[in-house]
C-alpha cells in the first residue's frame, strides 16, 4: 500500500498514539483500561452463552486467494458447531462467502480492505491503519462483541495492535518483589530497576501447543513475538507458560524447561544462564532444567521457554522436516507415511496464542493451508470459551 492510500486514524480514546506505543511500562491508566476490556469481554461471553464468536481478519497471509478463506471458514464451522464469525475483508471475500452457501446466521461480514504491511513501523500501524481488518477484528475483542480474534497477518503489527488496544497483563506482587530483589542483586539504578520491573507488566509472547505423544501436549514460547529478549522476559514467559499450561493442558504443576544447546549447568549464553537463575529462584515454578532441541517432542517438559527468534527457527525447522515426509514421491511417500505418527502432522497444531494481553488473540501461519487455518480458528474459539485471558490474569495476579 502506498503512503497516499493510508487512511488517517479516527479520533478515539482507544486509538491515541503516544510515547507508550512500543513500551509495556504500566500505569494506572493502562490498568484501568485493562479492567474495562476484561469486563466488556466477560459481559459479551455471558450474552452469547454456549456459543463462541471469533473475529477473523480475512486479508492476511501469503495466500491472497479468498476461496481458501471461505473453505477454511466452512471447515471450521463443521469442526466447531458452536462457532460464529465476524469476518473482515474486501468485497471479493464478501462475494465468495455469499456464493458458498454458508448459513447467514453463523457469520457477519464487514468491509475492511486495508492490509497492514509486515514491515510497517509500530507508530505508523497505529496512526494510519485504523480501518485495517486486523485492527477492526481486535476492536471487536476489546468491546466484547467477539470473544477472540485470529489473523494470518504480520507478527509485528499483530503484537503492536494487541498490546495497544487490549493492554498487557501484570504479575502478582510476590513476583514483582522477586524482580525487585534481582534488580538489587544486579546493582541497577532506580531508573534501571524501574525498567527491569516494568511495574509488573509482562512481555507478551506467542505460545503454541506442540505434540509430545498421542493426545499429549506441551507449550512452547516465545515463537516470534520478541526476536530480542532479556532474561527478565524469559522469566515472564515461564510465568505465562506455567499458568497457561495449568488452564489449557490441565496440569497442576507443569514442568518448565529452557531451550538450550546442552543440558549441563554451564552450557549456553548469558541470556539462558541468567534466565535460569531468575526462574529457578521462583519456587512456584517447577523448573526442571535445560532442554535440547532434539528433546522438544519427547515429553521431557510441559513448558519450553526460549526467545522469539530461537523459538520461531526451531519450530519452523521441525515443521520443515515433517513436510519432507509428506512431499516424498512413489513408494517413499508410502513408507514415510507409515513411519510418521499421525500425531506429528503439523497442520493439526496451527494457531499460536498471544499470551500476556487482555484478550484472546491467535496468530495463524501466513502460509497455512485450508485445514490448518480452520484448526487455528477453532483454537481461537476454544481458548475464548475457556476464558483463557481472564483466567490467565487472575492466576498471574494471585500471590
Amino acid at each position: 500500500m502506498s503512503p497516499d492510500s493510508k487512511a488517517p486514524a479516527q479520533d478515539s480514546a482507544a486509538w491515541e498514539v503516544d510515547a507508550a506505543v512500543t513500551s509495556v511500562a504500566p500505569n494506572s491508566r493502562s490498568r484501568a483500561k485493562a479492567q474495562a476490556n476484561t469486563q466488556a469481554q466477560a459481559q459479551g461471553r455471558a450474552r452469547r452463552g454456549s456459543r463462541a464468536c471469533v473475529a477473523l481478519d480475512g486479508t492476511g497471509g501469503d495466500n491472497q486467494n479468498t476461496r481458501a478463506v471461505v473453505d477454511a471458514v466452512r471447515f471450521a464451522m463443521a469442526m466447531y458447531p458452536q462457532l460464529d464469525l465476524i469476518i473482515f475483508g474486501a468485497s471479493q471475500l464478501e462475494h465468495d462467502l455469499a456464493k458458498a452457501g454458508i448459513k447467514e446466521d453463523r457469520y457477519q461480514f464487514r468491509m475492511a480492505q486495508q492490509t497492514i504491511p509486515q514491515d510497517e513501523s509500530p507508530r505508523d500501524v497505529l496512526k494510519y491503519y485504523r480501518n485495517a481488518a486486523m485492527v477492526q477484528a481486535m476492536l471487536c475483542v476489546q468491546s466484547g462483541e467477539a470473544d477472540s480474534m485470529i489473523s494470518s497477518g504480520g507478527t509485528g503489527p499483530l503484537v503492536c495492535v494487541a498490546r495497544h488496544i487490549l493492554g498487557v497483563q501484570h504479575l502478582s506482587e510476590r513476583r514483582m518483589e522477586h524482580k525487585e530483589r534481582i534488580a538489587m542483586q544486579l546493582g541497577l539504578s532506580a531508573k534501571g530497576a524501574a525498567a527491569f520491573i516494568r511495574g509488573g507488566a509482562v512481555r507478551p509472547c506467542f505460545s503454541a501447543r506442540i505434540p509430545v505423544g498421542p493426545q499429549r501436549f506441551a507449550l512452547m514460547l516465545d515463537l516470534g513475538a520478541n526476536a530480542t529478549c532479556t532474561p527478565s522476559d524469559l522469566y515472564d514467559f515461564a510465568c505465562l507458560g506455567s499458568e497457561c499450561a495449568q488452564i489449557s493442558l490441565e496440569l497442576p504443576s507443569p514442568r518448565v524447561a529452557i531451550l538450550n544447546v546442552g543440558t549441563e549447568l554451564g552450557k549456553g549464553n548469558a541470556l539462558v544462564q541468567q534466565a535460569r537463575e531468575y526462574i529457578e529462584q521462583d519456587r512456584s515454578l517447577q523448573y526442571v532444567g535445560f532442554i535440547e532441541g532434539n528433546r522438544i517432542f519427547r515429553n521431557d517438559a510441559d513448558v519450553i521457554v526460549t526467545d522469539g527468534f530461537t523459538g520461531n527457527v526451531a519450530l519452523k525447522a521441525a515443521e520443515g522436516v515433517a513436510d519432507i515426509y509428506g512431499s516424498s514421491g512413489g513408494m517413499k511417500r508410502f513408507f514415510s507415511k507409515m513411519a510418521r505418527p499421525e500425531w506429528l502432522l503439523p497442520w493439526q497444531y496451527n494457531g499460536s496464542v498471544l499470551l500476556g494481553v487482555n484478550g484472546v488473540v491467535v496468530k495463524s501461519h501466513a502460509s497455512a493451508g485450508v485445514e490448518a487455518f480452520a484448526v487455528a480458528v477453532v483454537e481461537a474459539a476454544r481458548a475464548a470459551q475457556a476464558s483463557l485471558a481472564e483466567n490467565m490474569q487472575r492466576r498471574l495476579s494471585k500471590d
